[in-house]
C-alpha cells in the first residue's frame, strides 16, 4: 500500500471518516500531527530512520506544508465541508466542553454564542482556504498575511487542483468513499456511521448567527462552490462514477447494520476481556 497523508481540516472529517481510515490502514504504521507546527515537527525528528521510512499513513491537523519532508511528498488526501456547516460544528463541539484549548475561556455552562463568534478565534474564519495554503493552529500565519483575499482563494483553489491527489466533500461523502477507493486502491470502504453529537444541547443558531459566519469566510465560501463544481462535474460526468456509487449505497445499506453489531460485539469482548486481564 502505497504512504498518503489524510491532510484532516478540522470538522470536516469527524469520526467515520478516521474509523475508515483506520480500517483501510490496519496495522500500518501511522504518523499523527498534532496541529503544533514546530512540535509536529521534532517529534517526527526523533523517530529513527527505520520507524519514519515504515509510516505508511500521515494524519492528523496540519497545513499542506507541513515541514516535514516525507508527509510533504506523498499522496494527499482532503475533505472538505461547506463552510457554514463546518463553523456550526466547531461551535457545537466547543459549546460541549470537547475543545481543550478553549474549555477554560469558554466553558459549556456558560457559553455565549455570539461571544464565541465575535471572538477571533481563528479556526472560525475561512480555516479550510488557510490550512490549503499554510496556517498553524496556534495562530501564527505564515503566506497567509501577505496575501489580498483574491490571492488566498486563488492559491487554495490552485493548492487544492494541483498538490492535492484526491479531494472530497462531506455532503457527497458515498461519492468522496468511492474516489479515494479507486485513487488509493483501498478495499470497498463500507463503515458504521458514528455521530457524537449531544443532541441534548444542540446550540440555536439564529438568523445573526449565521450573517456572522457568513461574513468570517467569505473566502471560503467561495473556493468551496468552485471545489464542489469541479467535484461534481466529475461524479456526474463520469457514468461509472454513478453506477459504483449506487452499488456502494445499496451494499452499505446491508453493510452498515452488521457492522454495527460486530463493532459492539467486538467492543464489549474489549472490554471483558480488560477487565478479566486487567490491561
Amino acid at each position: 500500500m502505497d504512504r498518503v497523508r489524510f491532510l484532516h481540516i478540522p470538522k470536516t472529517a469527524g469520526s467515520t471518516f478516521s474509523r475508515i481510515l483506520r480500517n483501510q490502514y490496519k496495522g500500518k504504521p501511522t504518523f499523527r500531527f498534532r496541529g503544533e507546527y514546530s512540535e509536529d515537527q521534532k517529534r517526527f525528528s526523533l523517530l529513527s530512520d527505520e520507524e519514519k521510512s515504515a509510516i505508511t499513513l500521515f494524519t492528523g491537523h496540519a497545513p499542506i506544508v507541513t515541514g516535514v519532508k516525507e508527509a510533504d511528498e506523498v499522496d494527499i488526501i482532503t475533505i472538505l465541508r461547506d463552510p457554514v456547516s463546518r463553523v456550526k460544528s466547531f461551535c457545537q463541539h466547543v459549546s460541549e466542553g470537547k475543545t481543550k484549548y478553549l474549555l477554560d475561556r469558554f466553558p459549556p455552562a456558560s457559553f455565549d454564542l455570539d461571544e464565541f463568534l465575535c471572538s477571533d478565534n481563528s479556526e472560525l474564519s475561512n480555516l479550510q482556504s488557510r490550512m490549503l495554503i499554510n496556517y498553524e493552529k496556534n495562530g501564527s500565519e505564515l503566506l497567509i498575511k501577505s496575501m489580498t483575499p483574491e490571492q488566498i482563494k486563488i492559491k487554495a483553489l490552485e493548492n487544492l487542483t494541483e498538490k492535492v491527489t484526491q479531494y472530497g466533500l462531506q455532503e457527497y461523502f458515498e461519492e468522496s468513499l468511492i474516489l479515494f477507493a479507486g485513487k488509493l486502491g483501498w478495499r470497498t470502504p463500507y463503515y458504521e456511521y458514528i455521530n457524537r453529537k449531544d443532541a441534548r444541547c444542540l446550540l440555536n443558531f439564529e438568523k445573526r448567527h449565521i450573517e456572522k459566519i457568513v461574513e468570517l469566510n467569505a473566502i471560503d465560501l467561495e473556493v468551496y462552490q468552485s471545489a464542489k463544481k469541479i467535484f461534481e462535474n466529475i461524479v456526474e460526468s463520469e457514468g461509472e462514477y454513478k453506477y459504483q456509487t449506487e452499488r456502494f449505497r445499496r451494499n452499505q445499506k446491508l453493510a452498515s447494520p452488521l457492522m454495527k453489531i460486530y463493532g459492539e460485539a467486538g467492543r464489549y469482548i474489549k472490554r471483558k476481556y480488560r477487565v478479566i486481564t486487567g490491561s
